[in-house]
């Protein structure tokens, strides 16, 4: 009765995620969202702290992402959430020109509008390793443990605690980052790595007590 009550739980939960998804979307941070990105060359070295401060002076804004762009450490990219206009544009060049000595017009910068990531391109890459993965894995569990109630029963483990990663993240608001993946894979081996070594735990015990039984 317990675990009746648990999956009806489970099942709500994944379908109040899924409605919020259809209405909200995910919630996704500035990297993954729709915004304007600004790229630049300076011609010299830069330091992305000095960048970032110009930035928030110039435009305003707490929330900025500010990445180098090339390997020689001279170009920057600046990326927010609302459009730049002329005047901040303008500014933004004034200083970093003061800053490092240069100068720079505005057409030294250029601004693009890029759209909202989906999640599918972020899993993407991820979808045949992980698909390959889980194949052998249940392939293993089918020959170890002789049939394939354990291989269902990890299968159906691992779509419940993906499930819930997946509920917490459209439920709770959590930001989608470059961390949600490598956590996504963590909790994949983690229900792994526990189930087998239940699977394994019981196994030996019905083996000792089969001995016993012998004996």
């Amino acid at each position: 009765m317990k675990k009746k009550v648990i999956y009806i739980a489970i099942v709500i939960i994944f379908i109040i995620a899924l409605i919020i998804t259809a209405v909200k979307g995910l919630s996704v941070n500035l990297k993954y969202a729709q915004g304007y990105t600004i790229t630049f060359t300076v011609g010299k070295e830069i330091n992305l702290n000095e960048i970032e401060q110009i930035a928030k002076n110039v435009l305003g804004k707490n929330e900025l992402l500010v990445q180098r762009v090339e390997l020689f450490n001279d170009s920057a990219l600046i990326k927010t959430r609302d459009e730049v206009t002329a005047e901040q544009l303008e500014e933004l060049c004034n200083k970093i020109n003061e800053k490092y000595d240069v100068e720079l017009t505005k057409d030294s910068f250029e601004m693009t509008y890029e759209t909202n990531i989906r999640l599918r391109n972020v899993v993407e890459p991820y979808i045949i390793p992980i698909g390959l993965s889980t194949l052998l894995i249940l392939g293993y569990y089918a020959v170890r443990y002789k049939g394939a109630k354990k291989m269902l029963e990890l299968l159906k483990y691992l779509l419940i605690a993906e499930g819930l990663l997946y509920s917490i993240y459209a439920i709770g608001r959590v930001q989608v980052n470059e961390l949600t993946m490598p956590i996504g894979l963590m909790v994949y081996t983690l229900v792994i790595i526990i189930y087998t070594a239940i699977c394994e735990s019981n196994m030996n015990n019905k083996a000792t007590k089969s001995r016993q039984v012998r004996n």
